[in-house]
């Protein structure tokens, strides 16, 4: 029975370049608003400089031949102020010593050109105006002073309509951002609950190309294409495993038969030799015995009996096993907290779990070393961790010895093939779990996690020998 590993269920994420791109936008936006106030503020400005300029021409231009002096001036000023009643401007005559000859509005002459001015405004209040300041070819001043109400009221708006502006723009582009975002991340969801299934062990898993189009559906073809032949050469390559350790396997069985009777029916003097040489060819043949069942297990060829399986029994009845043998070798073996939990699984490949860890403890750690296997319940499953207080691995072996063959550097004195560690790495992601090697200070600690499939239970009594 093949079974397809679980993935871990993963809700896209914008991510950080979203975000990024978002605060960009926004500053932008933020950027683009202070140069719009600017903008409108300088163009009501000029407005009223404009403005300024024209009524200052009109009222200077010549009338009947004559040029404007200071009579026709303030007859044209005095005519305004009979019909003008109100207006946004205000017209002033002064003399070249600074006397006011016409116009109703008190200020001080200002300097010839543009300039703020401040005036009592109905006798009031003062109020803010611009002023334009010509200078006549008598000497005498002529002041045009256009109110600022209307300007100052449109600069006083200008702000908020600009700010609105802007912080609608910017909602609605981090919108948009973060739209274009997420429907970017939904559609590599696909991709990655692939490469997740295909990290676990499932290589028959392809990204789904039916809801993808234009770039998205040629990165997942394209992925597809080398996934297929990632998918051919790790067949081809277990499959030559498991062919050269089944087709090697019977010769050397055969041989193992024969060097057999030659100890038993041989000289005397040859029987010692054909022993060894007997006892040779057994490791050679439980090397691979151990490659046949790393490819069966790897290509999902074991025949697995999965079903609800519960630890703590399991592992009181290897525990009892493993005991003498670690024994035998002149350690010891405790059993700490056991809690009870249940998980999907094969009794089977668990417990050759345990023994292959169990094993390896009693074969690379010297006399006197101790042992703790314990079972505990977390949030993410069953918990089984074995702790020695032997010799250890140094940090660059902790990662490297799972894999097939690998060794530790501190091991090459001790008989083995280096294939327990794998075997059980290749049983743990079988259940769906994770093996992690640590430094204990002294000594390995090997935890083995699988996810469980009951509920949580009241925590089990600890056992008197981990109190």
């Amino acid at each position: 029975m093949r079974l397809i590993p679980r993935t871990l269920s993963r809700s896209p994420r914008v991510g950080r370049l979203a975000i990024q791109f978002g605060m960009a936008f926004a500053i932008a936006m933020l950027a683009v608003g202070m140069i719009g106030f600017s903008a409108a503020d300088a163009w009501v400005s000029s407005r009223i400089d404009a403005s300024l300029r024209y009524h200052t021409a009109k009222y200077l231009a010549p009338a009947d031949g004559r040029g404007a002096d200071d009579a026709v001036v303030a007859a044209k000023i005095l005519d305004w102020q009979r019909r003008k009643v109100l207006s946004e401007r205000t017209y002033v005559l002064f003399s070249r010593d600074g006397t006011r000859i016409a116009g109703r509005l008190d200020i001080a002459p200002p300097h010839p050109g543009f300039s703020d001015v401040r005036f009592l405004g109905g006798g009031r209040s003062y109020q803010l105006g611009r002023a334009l300041a010509t200078r006549l070819p008598s000497g005498s001043l002529l002041v045009i002073v256009q109110h600022s109400e209307a300007a100052a009221s449109l600069h006083a708006l200008l702000p908020g309509v600009v700010l609105a502006i802007s912080l609608v723009a910017l909602v609605m582009g981090v919108s948009a951002t973060f739209l274009f975002a997420r429907l970017t991340a939904s559609r590599l969801a696909e991709t990655q609950g692939a490469a997740d299934a295909i990290a676990a062990g499932d290589l028959s898993r392809r990204i789904p190309t039916e809801r993808l189009d234009g770039m998205f559906a040629v990165q997942a073809e394209s992925l597809n294409r080398m996934i297929d032949r990632m998918e051919e050469l790790v067949r081809a390559q277990r499959l030559f495993s498991s062919n050269l350790a089944h087709d090697l396997r019977t010769p050397l069985t055969r041989l193992r038969g024969t060097l057999a009777r030659g100890a038993a029916d041989g000289d005397p003097a040859l029987s010692g030799t054909f022993e060894r040489a007997e006892r040779e060819c057994a490791s050679i043949i439980a090397i691979f015995d151990a490659l046949l069942r790393l490819a069966e297990i790897e290509t999902g060829r074991h025949p697995s009996a999965m079903g609800t399986l519960s630890l703590r029994p399991l592992i009181e009845d290897v525990a009892d096993t493993m005991d003498p043998v670690i024994a035998d070798r002149g350690g010891t073996l405790e059993v700490g907290r056991l809690d009870d939990v249940a998980i999907t699984g094969d009794s089977d490949l668990i417990n050759q779990l345990l023994i292959n860890l169990l094993e390896n403890v009693a074969t690379h750690t010297p006399a006197g070393t101790r042992a703790r296997l314990s079972l505990e319940r977390d949030a993410g499953g069953a918990v089984i961790t074995i702790r020695d207080d032997g010799p250890g691995l140094a940090a660059a072996d902790l990662a490297r010895v799972t894999r097939p063959f690998e060794r530790g550097t501190t091991a090459s004195a001790t008989r083995g093939s280096g294939l327990g560690l794998a075997i059980a790495q290749a049983i743990v992601r079988f259940h769906h779990g994770r093996i992690d090697l640590a430094d204990a200070a002294p000594g390995l600690e090997v935890r083995v996690r699988i996810p469980a499939n009951d509920s949580p239970r009241p925590r089990a009594a600890a056992d008197p020998v981990a109190a």
